[in-house]
């Protein structure tokens, strides 16, 4: 029973790191884009 409650850990803690992965995706591709645009003028 130990290792499952480990894996549910780790399935959360999964789950936290895509799920704050996707934040910082949704957040960084805008200002990716306006970046690209000011360097390509």
């Amino acid at each position: 029973m130990a290792h499952d409650h480990d894996f549910k850990d780790d399935s959360g803690m999964l789950s936290v790191v895509l799920g704050l992965v996707v934040l910082v995706g949704m957040a960084a591709l805008p200002a990716t884009i306006g970046w690209v645009q000011v360097f390509t003028g």
